[in-house]
């Protein structure tokens, strides 16, 4: 799936895994970057099982938002 271009999402590929789930994965090296679930609140970006990074109202600003503070 390709998300916007021109923004830091198009460094990433993001994997549909499971019903309103998706893996997020750096183009250049393939390592795993993190997940997405979709909820009734939003899309709920996460580093790993344990650690969630935030909640967006698009799958394209989970990838894109938290590298805007980096």
């Amino acid at each position: 799936m390709s998300v916007a271009t021109g923004s830091h999402a198009e460094w990433f590929l993001v994997e549909a895994s499971g019903l309103c789930r998706w893996t997020i994965r750096h183009q250049l090296t393939d390592e795993l970057a993190g997940s997405i679930t979709r909820t009734p609140a939003g899309y709920v970006l996460s580093a790993d099982q344990v650690h969630r990074i935030g909640n967006f109202i698009t799958l394209e600003r989970a990838i894109d938002e938290p590298y805007d503070f980096v």
